[in-house]
C-alpha cells in the first residue's frame, strides 16, 4: 500500500525478489525502491530499502555494466552481485552482527566466490569473537576469498579495526595517484607529487604486530540509488578500496575458471600479495603493495597445483602471548635479549573423521623451507624443514634482532619463508616485525641543582624538563613521525606547532597523536585528531593524553587537496602531570560512596609546576536494571543455520549445520519527569556488551524500547550508542535480543544487567583542601580550594565532597551520579578524572510529637508554652538573687521541669 490508502485491493502483488526480480517504487517523488524476501515458509517477510548510498557506489566499482559506454564500468563488468544488506536502518545503517552472519550464510547458500565488505569497527580483541570466528570459516571452512576495507582511521601507526585486522579476509587500504588527485579532485597544479595512500588509510601494525595485506585505488566515481536524485558520486575511504580490489580478484578468477583450474581463496590471496607492487617506503597501509591484475594472473596460472600452495599457515610469538607478529615500540622493550621464537602450523581444514585423502596430506606434507629476512637487523636461520607437526601443535625458529644502529623512527622487516626448492613461487608465509626508535628527551634537571629563588618561584619553568623541539617539512601526501618517549609520570602533553612564511598560502595539516600501542585498548579510545588550518607566523596548540613510559607517535600530514605545496613548521612538546592518574589511559574513577562526605585525591607536581584550579560536577545518572524474563528459541531454519564446512561435505553430504538460537531479555522501568519537565531524556546500553561488534562474546546485541502502548520508540545495537529519548511519566520496557549458537552460553546471560543513563541539571561538588573541611561539608566559613599553583615536586590533597544541593526526586537509593573533576578547568579536557557518587537513601521522614494528652498543639499554643517557659526562667534568675526561702525555689523548678517536658 505504497499511496498509504489503507486498500490492499489495488495493490499489485510481488513476488520474492530471489525468484522473479521484481522491484518497487515507493512513490512521492522518492524514487525510493523496494524489493520483498519470504522467509520460512511465509512465517517472515522482510521489504527491503536502501538504508543510503554507500552500497550501490560499492557494488558499482566492483560490477557496473554500462553497455553503451564501457569506459563507465565497473573493475568486472560481467560479475554477478549477491546483495546482502547488512546496515540496519533503526540504527542509522550500522552494520550488526546478525546482519553479517546472516550475510556470510546466504553467500556460501548461493555460491559467492568472492565476498567484498565495505564496513569496520573498532576492536578490543584483533582476530576474537563470534563474528570474527564466521569470517575465519567463511575463508578456511566454506571456501570463499573475503574482501575488506582497512579502515579510515589514518595516518598514525596502529589505527587499524576490524575486520581489517582479522587474520583470514584480504585487507585491503586506499592508494591515490596523482591522475585521481587532479581528475576526481580538481587538485591545484603543483610541480611533484607522488601517488601515495589516502591519509585516512588506516595504518598497521595492530598492537601484536599484524599489518594490512595490500592496497588498491580508493576513490571512484560510481552509481548510486535513484533517491539519491543523482546518477553518481564521487566517494573515497577504504570502502572504496576493497571493492576495487575484490573486483580485480573476480578477473583473475574468471580468467583462471576459463582456463580450467579451480582456485580457492588461499591460492588466490597468494597469487594477489606475491604479484603486487611496492608504491612507497614505507608499508603500514599498503602491506605488501598495490594490487596487479596480469601479474596475479600470471603468477597463478605458473604455480597453481605446487605442494602447500592452497595451504594456509599460522604464525605466533609464544613470549609475546600468541601475537601474530614482533612489534617493539616502547624504549623499554628495546632493552635486553631480543630473541624470540616463532611458532609455525599449518591449517588443514579437515572433517571431524578424516577421510583417507586427509590422513595422506598430513602425512605428505614436507616442504624444505628458505628463511630470510628482508632488513640486515634481523637475523633468522637459513633454513627449516616443515612437516605437519601434528602431535607438537606446529614447529618453531627462532628470530634475532639488532636494532642497535637503527635511527629514530619506524622500521619495518619480514622474515619470509620460500620454497627452497623453487624460490619464484615467492612467500609461503612470512613474519612481520615493525621496531620504532623513539627520538631521546633530556631529563628534567634535578632539584637540587635549582637556586632558592627558583624553587620559591611559583610557575618557575625552569624547574621544569625542556620542551621537546624539532622542525618538520611536510610533503603532500606523505606522513611525517616523530616517536617521543613520555616521562613515566607524563599524564597529557602540550604540542605547539609554527608556521613560517607561507608563499603558497595557507594549509591544511592533519595532526594524528596516538599515545601508546599496547594493551587491549582501541586507538579511537585514546588517539587525538585535529585538522589545522595554518596561516602564516601562526601557532595552533593542542593537548592530549599520553601514558607514562610508553613511546608517544605524532603524525602530520599535509593535505594535498587544496594546497599541495611544502610547508615547513616548528613542533614543540612539553610534558605535564599531576601524578594522579598513573600510567592508565583512563584514570579510575573517583568514587564518593553514598554514606560518604567525600572522595580524596592526592596530585603533585613530579614534571613541571602545574596551575591547580579545580572543578568538579555531576552531570548523569547511571541506573542498572535486571530483566524480569528470558525466552530461548531456535533462530530461522532459513537464514540462521551455520553451514558444515566443506570438509564435512565432502566427507559425508548430509552434514548437519549449526542452528544459531536467539534470547530475549524483558525489562521495565518507570519515568517520573521532575518540576516543571514534561520529559525526562534516557539512554539505554548493555554495559557488558558495548563497544564489541566484530569481537564480541555473542553473534548479536540489539534492544528496542518500547511504552506502556507498545509504541517503538527506538533502537540500539552493541557498537554505538543511541540517541537519548525523551520520555513522559510513565511505564516503559525494553526489550534486548541476543544470538549464539550455544544455549548454555545464552543461559548464561539470562540475568544481564542494563544501564539506563539519564542527564542531571549540573551538580556541583566543592573541593576542599582539608578533611575537617570536606568532614563538615564546609560549614564553619571553609572555603573551596582557590586557583594556585603546584610547584614542581610539591604535593596538595584534595577533598571532593558529594553535592551540594538537594539531588532530583526521581533519583534512586543505588543510583550512580557521574561526572567528572577537572584538575585544571581551564584545561578540562587534558586534566579530567572520572567523578562517581552513589546515592544514598532518601532521608527518613520523622513523626511528630505527641503531648501529654496526647492532644495536637498548634503554633500559637507551643509558643504561648515556650513564652511561659522563659518567663519562669527569668523568675527563677531574680529569686536566686533576691535569696528568698528553698520552698518557693522548689515550686518554681517543678513548675519549669514540667514546662521542658516533651510534647
Amino acid at each position: 500500500d505504497v499511496d498509504g490508502e489503507g486498500d490492499l485491493s489495488a495493490a499489485e502483488p510481488m513476488a520474492p525478489y530471489a525468484h522473479a526480480r521484481q522491484v518497487g517504487d515507493m512513490g512521492h517523488g522518492s524514487a525510493l525502491t523496494y524489493c520483498v524476501q519470504v522467509y520460512d515458509e511465509g512465517e517472515r517477510l522482510s521489504v527491503v530499502t536502501d538504508a543510503g548510498s554507500h552500497g550501490t557506489h560499492v557494488a558499482g566499482i566492483v560490477a557496473a555494466n554500462f553497455a553503451l559506454d564501457s569506459a563507465l564500468n565497473g573493475v568486472a563488468p560481467g560479475a554477478q552481485v549477491l546483495a546482502c544488506k547488512i546496515g540496519d536502518g533503526r540504527l542509522g545503517s550500522a552494520e550488526t552482527g546478525t546482519g553479517l552472519v546472516r550475510a556470510l550464510i546466504a553467500a556460501k547458500a548461493r555460491g559467492c566466490d568472492l565476498i567484498n565488505l565495505s564496513y569496520g569497527e573498532p576492536a578490543w580483541q584483533h582476530d576474537s569473537g563470534r563474528v570474527a570466528e564466521t569470517f575465519t570459516a567463511a575463508v578456511r571452512k566454506w571456501g570463499m576469498c573475503v574482501f575488506t576495507s582497512a579502515g579510515n582511521d589514518g595516518p598514525a601507526l596502529s589505527s587499524l579495526g576490524s575486520p581489517g585486522a582479522l587474520s583470514a579476509p584480504i585487507c585491503v587500504g586506499a592508494y591515490v595517484s596523482p591522475a585521481m588527485m587532479a581528475e576526481q579532485y580538481s587538485m591545484l597544479p603543483v610541480a611533484d607529487v607522488s601517488g601515495a595512500s589516502y591519509s585516512f588509510s588506516s595504518r598497521g601494525p595492530t598492537p601484536d604486530g599484524f599489518m594490512p595485506s595490500l592496497c588498491a585505488p580508493g576513490g571512484a566515481i560510481a552509481p548510486v540509488p535513484r533517491h539519491a536524485l543523482q546518477g553518481k558520486a564521487q566517494y573515497h575511504g577504504t570502502s572504496m578500496s576493497s571493492p576495487n580490489a575484490c573486483g580485480v580478484a573476480a578477473c583473475v578468477l574468471s580468467a583462471l575458471k576459463q582456463a580450467g583450474l579451480s582456485v580457492g581463496p588461499i591460492e588466490l590471496r597468494r597469487a594477489l600479495e606475491n604479484s603486487a607492487r611496492p608504491i612507497e617506503s614505507e608499508p603500514f597501509a599498503q602491506g605488501a603493495g598495490l594490487i596487479n591484475a596480469p601479474a596475479a594472473l600470471a603468477y597463478a596460472l605458473e604455480h597453481h597445483g605446487k605442494p602447500a600452495q592452497d595451504l594456509p599457515f599460522a604464525l605466533s610469538v609464544p613470549s609475546r602471548g600468541g601475537a601474530r607478529g614482533i612489534y617493539l615500540r616502547d624504549a623499554a622493550e628495546l632493552q635486553g635479549p631480543l630473541t624470540f621464537g616463532v611458532l609455525v602450523q599449518p591449517l588443514f581444514e579437515h572433517a571431524a573423521t578424516r577421510t583417507a585423502a586427509e590422513v595422506e596430506e598430513l602425512l605428505s606434507l614436507e616442504l624444505q623451507l628458505q628463511l630470510g629476512p628482508t632488513a640486515p637487523w634481523v637475523t633468522t636461520p637459513a633454513s627449516m624443514v616443515l612437516l605437519s607437526a601434528k602431535e607438537r601443535g606446529g614447529q618453531t625458529f627462532t628470530v634475532r634482532l639488532d636494532p642497535s644502529t637503527l635511527p629514530p623512527g619506524a622500521h619495518f622487516a619480514a622474515v619470509q619463508a620460500v620454497d627452497a626448492t623453487d624460490p619464484a613461487r615467492g612467500p609461503l608465509f612470512s613474519l612481520p616485525i615493525t621496531v620504532v626508535i623513539p627520538h631521546a628527551i633530556s631529563p628534567p634537571p634535578p632539584l637540587g641543582a635549582l637556586t632558592p629563588a627558583q624553587l620559591e618561584t611559583a610557575g618557575d619553568e625552569t624547574a621544569a624538563p625542556p620542551a621537546l623541539s624539532f622542525p618538520l617539512t611536510l610533503q603532500g601526501g606523505v606522513p611525517v613521525r616523530r616517536f617521543i618517549s613520555v616521562p613515566e609520570s607524563a599524564e597529557w602533553a602540550k604540542v605547539t606547532l609554527r608556521s613560517g612564511r607561507m608563499a603558497n598560502g595557507p594549509h591544511a595539516v592533519l595532526l594524528h597523536a596516538v599515545p601508546s600501542a599496547r594493551g587491549d585498548l582501541p586507538n579511537t579510545a585514546c588517539q587525538t585528531k585535529r585538522m589545522l588550518q595554518l596561516r602564516e607566523l601562526s601557532e595552533e596548540v593542542v593537548q592530549l593524553p599520553v601514558r607514562g613510559g610508553a613511546t608517544l607517535e605524532l603524525c602530520m600530514q599535509l593535505s594535498w587537496l587544496a594546497n599541495p605545496a611544502p610547508a615547513t613548521l616548528d613542533a614543540e612538546v612539553e610534558f605535564h602531570s599531576y601524578g594522579a592518574r598513573g600510567r592508565a589511559m583512563h584514570a579510575p574513577t573517583t568514587r564518593i560512596g553514598g554514606a560518604d562526605a567525600f572522595a580524596r585525591i592526592e596530585v603533585g607536581a613530579p614534571l613541571r609546576t602545574e596551575r591547580l584550579a579545580p572543578e568538579a560536577e555531576l552531570t548523569a545518572a547511571e541506573r542498572a536494571l535486571r530483566p524480569s524474563s528470558s525466552t530461548i528459541t531456535a533462530g530461522s531454519a532459513e537464514l540462521d543455520v551455520l553451514p558444515p564446512s566443506d570438509a564435512e561435505l565432502r566427507a559425508a553430504a548430509d552434514a548437519p549445520g549449526e542452528q544459531i538460537h536467539s534470547m530475549l531479555l524483558q525489562y521495565s522501568f518507570d519515568v517520573a519527569p521532575e518540576g516543571d519537565a514534561k520529559e525526562q531524556p534516557v539512554l539505554a546500553r548493555v554495559q557488558s556488551l558495548h563497544e564489541q561488534l566484530y569481537d564480541a562474546p555473542l553473534d548479536s546485541m540489539l534492544w528496542r524500547l518500547d511504552d506502556a502502548n507498545g509504541q517503538t520508540l527506538q533502537y540500539g545495537g552493541a557498537m554505538h550508542d543511541a540517541a537519548e529519548t525523551k520520555l513522559k511519566k510513565g511505564s516503559y520496557s525494553i526489550s534486548v535480543l541476543l544470538r549464539h549458537p550455544d544455549r548454555a552460553q545464552l543461559t548464561a546471560l539470562k540475568e544481564l544487567p542494563l544501564l539506563l543513563r539519564m542527564p542531571l541539571p549540573k551538580l556541583d561538588c566543592v573541593v576542599h583542601g582539608g578533611r575537617g573541611a570536606a568532614s563538615k561539608g564546609g560549614h564553619g566559613g571553609h572555603e573551596a580550594v582557590a586557583e594556585g599553583w603546584v610547584r614542581r615536586g610539591g604535593h596538595k590533597d584534595l577533598y571532593v565532597c558529594k553535592p551540594t544541593t538537594e539531588l532530583p526526586k526521581w533519583v534512586s537509593a543505588g543510583d550512580v551520579l557521574t561526572g567528572h573533576v577537572a584538575l585544571d578547568k581551564g584545561s578540562k579536557e587534558a586534566t579530567k578524572l572520572p567523578l562517581a557518587f552513589e546515592a544514598p537513601p532518601a532521608p527518613v521522614k520523622k513523626a511528630e510529637a505527641a503531648d501529654d494528652d496526647g492532644d495536637e498543639e498548634d503554633e500559637e499554643v507551643v509558643g504561648a508554652a515556650l513564652d511561659e517557659e522563659a518567663m519562669a526562667c527569668a523568675k527563677e534568675a531574680r529569686l536566686v538573687q533576691e535569696d528568698v526561702d528553698e520552698l518557693e525555689r522548689s515550686v518554681f523548678r517543678a513548675r519549669l521541669q514540667r514546662l521542658r517536658a516533651p510534647r
